[in-house]
């Protein structure tokens, strides 16, 4: 195997490989100060039918043209959207639709522009079907050219939405964010485009923005999807979008409309070196994909407070000593706070995996919302505990 030796030396990211291995080393670890705490201020707990249970995949605030504020989730059991007053958590009503070929066979993610334009991934079809609030299906909106050519998910990105990985409208286009599943090869690397955006006037979709090389370039082992995901938020500037990549200190930033990323640093301060799988990618198999995603340090989503100006990144801990009943739940979750202009504020470790499903967590102006497992408590219950930040006394 052809040896690639590439020394990046950018700001605080400094990438080291060898072999086809690559490390991305975190220049700030244990330099950074924390003038800011994250603290749990209030919790709010919705009764839940006997077709629904808790670990939410997917949930969006909806506010109507009144001002009153819904919290809107996905129940894909029984095909159909919940609503609740998020204020006084009192159940409103569903809205459900058909199943199988003339209906929604797989819906994992929605989005509600109001009550007559709901967009929801049907992930069967890799398609947005859009439906009204009477459930009627009106139109279908392909993401993979109709599954042509058979290859296309070496074209195409796929889709694993979640509250934290949101659908997003900006200037008339319905922005969505997918991945390849898998290591890239190198020849893929400035041509697979992982985000969508679908024109709601025409309909017509259009694909932007690639994976950094120096991240996922030079045929590095990333095999398993986990890796690869790409968490997305919008600039609040309203014409960038902020990508977090499971395997980087820093995110990067780009034009809606543009190529060119840019890259500021939102690392945490006890991360180490990220490092690839070791092995070819094609001889990687999901046993040692999921044990290389316990031992590493990752990022994964990344919010924009609006209401504090602030932005909030989680990141899991790696354990290098797990053993084999070590599951992926059982990692440390942290929250990163950072100003608007990604400058360190601190961070806190709120628990593991088995009792804060960080993928269902959205900022409302209350605060930090995150779905919390009470593993002592029934499944008849949602229960959503809210944090804010407060200023450290000197």
């Amino acid at each position: 195997m052809k040896t690639k030796l590439i020394c990046i030396f950018i700001s605080l990211l400094t990438v080291a490989c060898t072999n086809n291995t690559v490390e991305i080393k975190n220049g700030k670890k244990g330099l950074l100060k924390t003038t800011y705490s994250l603290e749990l201020t209030a919790t709010k707990e919705l009764s839940l039918d006997t077709l629904t249970a808790p670990k939410i995949q997917y949930s969006q605030i909806y506010a109507d043209s009144v001002g009153n504020r819904y919290f809107t989730f996905l129940n894909d059991y029984n095909n159909s959207i919940y609503f609740y007053d998020y204020t006084t958590l009192k159940f409103i009503k569903t809205i459900r639709f058909e199943k199988g070929t003339k209906g929604i066979k797989s819906p994992k993610g929605f989005y509600i522009k109001n009550m007559d334009s709901i967009f929801i991934y049907n992930k069967s079809m890799v398609e947005i079907v859009l439906a009204n609030q009477r459930g009627e299906i009106l139109k279908r909106i392909s993401l993979n050219n109709k599954g042509i050519p058979k290859d296309w998910t070496q074209m195409y990105p796929q889709y694993h939405f979640e509250t934290a990985n949101p659908f997003m409208e900006v200037s008339g286009k319905l922005l969505l964010t997918g991945q390849y599943f898998g290591s890239l090869t190198e020849p893929m690397i400035p041509s697979f485009k992982f985000r969508a955006q679908v024109d709601l006037n025409t309909m017509k979709v259009d694909f932007r923005h690639t994976y950094p090389a120096e991240l996922y370039g030079s045929d590095y082992n990333w095999e398993g999807g986990a890796f690869t995901e790409v968490y997305a938020e919008l600039h609040p500037d309203g014409d960038k979008l902020i990508y977090s990549f499971p395997v980087s200190h820093d995110v990067y930033i780009v034009g809606i409309n543009s190529d060119t990323y840019r890259k500021v640093y939102a690392g945490s301060n006890v991360a180490g070196t990220i490092h690839s799988i070791e092995g070819n990618p094609r001889k990687t198999d999901g046993q040692k994909s999921v044990a290389h995603y316990i031992r590493e340090d990752l990022y994964s989503a990344i919010r924009y407070d609006k209401y504090r100006q602030v932005y909030y990144r989680f990141f899991l801990k790696g354990i290098p000593n797990a053993s084999f009943a070590t599951t992926m739940d059982d990692k440390p979750v942290s929250v990163i706070i950072m100003d608007k202009d990604f400058h360190y504020l601190g961070e806190k470790v709120i628990g593991t995996g088995r009792n804060w499903y960080w993928q269902n967590s959205f900022v409302t102006q209350e605060g930090l919302n995150i779905e919390y497992l009470d593993k002592d408590r029934d499944e008849k219950h949602l229960t959503l505990k809210i944090f804010t930040i407060k200023k450290n006394k000197k």
